[in-house]
């Protein structure tokens, strides 16, 4: 797309390696010139017997939430078959954080009952809040280190949430990673833990500031913009909607001449 306004644009992405490549692609279909430089690296969690102790209860529950769709995966890999996994989510709704959370699920045959307009733990705690009673039992399958926004929500509102770390997001490794940074025009960022890597990745948060000096910071959504800023980022563009397509649109409406 030669003369689009990300044309020859160098954009980092710092995405797990598994979902790197999607984005990737995303991006040159729109003329820009991907850098994949993965900043964490997901994994198992540090115990997983909560997990597949969940898995075995499901009956118990109204409702399953999924957060992402590492939890997804992580769910299905609980079964001896997909066809098994999505056999157990019969018996309950199912609520996804986002589209492509949703699309996940799809993927595996299960159609999610919600899907909040605005991608973020908030908004998917108060669409729970408003389809369940008082009592009822909500299960989310989650990464170890998430916040606690969406189970103290539901708390509150006299909801039982149990959350389980399905998957754990770990700091990749990868010692020509400031090179690759210095090589970008516009660094991107799909999580709070991708931020926190680079932030690792480049010994801190000063030299992180140093990096992103010059650089356009973009952000998937409004949670992974305040943990930019918090290392002291400054965030130059927010994707909507909270999705890698959406950051996408508002990259190229940043950059776009302007008339």
């Amino acid at each position: 797309m030669g003369g689009g306004p990300l044309f020859e644009k160098r954009v980092l992405v710092t995405r797990a390696a598994h979902q790197a490549e999607d984005f990737a692609a995303q991006l040159a279909a729109r003329g820009a010139l991907p850098v994949i430089a993965p900043a964490i690296e997901i994994g198992p969690p540090d115990d997983a017997r909560d997990a597949l102790g969940a898995i075995r209860e499901l009956h118990v529950y109204a409702w399953v939430a999924f957060t992402s769709r590492n939890g997804v995966d992580a769910f299905f890999e609980g079964f001896a078959s997909p066809a098994a996994g999505a056999a157990a989510l019969a018996c309950v709704k199912v609520a996804a954080i986002g589209s492509k959370t949703a699309q996940r699920l799809s993927h595996f045959g299960i159609r999610a009952d919600l899907v909040p307009e605005i991608f973020v733990g908030e908004e998917i705690a108060r669409a729970l809040v408003e389809r369940t009673a008082p009592g009822d039992r909500v299960l989310i399958f989650r990464a170890q280190e998430a916040r606690d926004v969406l189970p103290r929500m539901l708390q509150d509102a006299g909801r039982s949430a149990r959350a389980v770390a399905a998957y754990k997001t770990a700091f990749a490794h990868d010692d020509g990673f400031a090179e690759k940074v210095a090589s970008t025009d516009v660094l991107t960022f799909a999580s709070a833990s991708s931020v926190n890597g680079f932030v690792a990745l480049l010994g801190g948060k000063d030299a992180a500031r140093d990096a992103a000096r010059g650089r356009t910071v973009a952000c998937v959504g409004p949670i992974v913009a305040r943990a930019a800023e918090e290392a002291g980022l400054p965030v130059d563009v927010i994707g909507r909607p909270h999705t890698t397509a959406g950051l996408i649109e508002a990259l190229c409406a940043h950059f776009a001449p302007s008339s």
